[in-house]
């Protein structure tokens, strides 16, 4: 695959499930999907959850599974291992800004050294034969161009061929906008495609940052959790031929049942997740996509308030019998 105009699905911890993305191709899907962070150390002692992080479902071509972690020798062992599964690539998080992530070591941990980085990066690449290796990063500690590309042109001198770049510093969080800008220094000076990320929550979002940064993709994270479909949006309204999706009542204007979506992902998410992580991954889903309903607060509020796994069912049910209204959205 060329890394070109890509729409790239975020990794996220405890929502980018083969569930989530199941739910995402069946809309029409995007060219490339992040798994949820693995790490490394858990994976090499057959962590009891791994197994479902690893999971390639439902287009292993499409998925670049994501690393993370604060030493190299497992880093390393971890990325072998990856590299002779189903996959598109392996990803090392940068830019994790967790605290007990960045404690451990990882994450945005990673770029207060260019030598560790280098490190980490050439070990991986020596043992990376079959897949591609990225990068996901921030600015960093903090907003400091020169370092930002030094650190950047260190990564490609030792063998990534793409990195994705979410501009913001570790301090951050969400709370600053994200500096597209720093998508474009990199585009113009490293010779290996870059994605952006962050902020990208419409259309309009998506041809701003496109036409303003030239960005060789745009990744999209939490917008996608709030509104699915979001990436069969943006190739509709770019012209692109889209299949039939189960969940889209028409093109033209562009409409969706909600109660399908939703139901979906619940009916989906028993088959790839365990079943201590169902209630959690269910209310953490559900508190993105409640934003698209006109009493999503108290909604949400109910399910927060569920007292298990079953009960989410139920209350969807009864939410959309109370406002049939609210079943079908048009998407504008």
């Amino acid at each position: 695959m060329c890394i070109k105009d890509v729409l790239v699905a975020a990794p996220m911890a405890t929502i980018s499930t083969p569930a989530f993305r199941i739910l995402l191709e069946e809309f029409g899907g995007c060219d490339l999907y992040g798994s949820e962070m693995i790490n490394a150390a858990s994976l090499l002692t057959g962590g009891p959850f791994e197994s479902y992080y690893v999971m390639a479902e439902p287009v292993p071509e499409k998925l670049i599974h994501q690393l993370v972690g604060g030493d190299l020798e497992s880093l390393w062992k971890a990325a072998a291992y990856l590299d002779g599964i189903p996959g598109f690539g392996i990803d090392l998080n940068m830019g994790c800004s967790a605290p007990e992530i960045i404690r451990a070591g990882g994450g945005v941990r990673w770029m207060r050294s260019i030598d560790a980085a280098r490190s980490l990066v050439a070990g991986t690449r020596a043992r990376v034969k079959h897949k591609r290796l990225s990068v996901k990063l921030r600015l960093g500690e903090q907003e400091d161009p020169e370092y930002l590309l030094a650190f950047c042109q260190a990564l490609v001198a030792e063998g990534i061929d793409f990195l994705t770049l979410h501009p913001r510093t570790r301090k951050d969080k969400f709370r600053r906008i994200a500096r597209w800008e720093y998508v474009r220094l990199l585009k113009e000076h490293l010779p290996i495609p870059v994605i952006g990320n962050g902020d990208v929550r419409t259309y309009d979002d998506y041809c701003r940052v496109r036409a303003r940064y030239c960005p060789d993709g745009v990744m999209i994270g939490r917008a996608a959790v709030r509104s699915p479909w979001i990436f069969s949006y943006i190739r509709y309204k770019e012209g692109q031929q889209l299949p039939a999706s189960p969940f889209v009542e028409s093109w033209n204007p562009f409409t969706v049942n909600l109660r399908a979506v939703i139901l979906r992902f619940l009916d989906l998410l028993p088959q790839y997740q365990p079943r201590e992580f169902l209630e959690s991954r269910a209310k953490r889903f559900l508190q993105y996509v409640s934003g698209n309903l006109v009493f999503g607060h108290r909604f949400f509020t109910q399910v927060w308030n569920a007292s298990g796994w079953e009960d989410l069912r139920t209350l969807v049910d009864r939410y959309f019998s109370e406002h049939p209204e609210e079943v079908v959205r048009v998407v504008e």
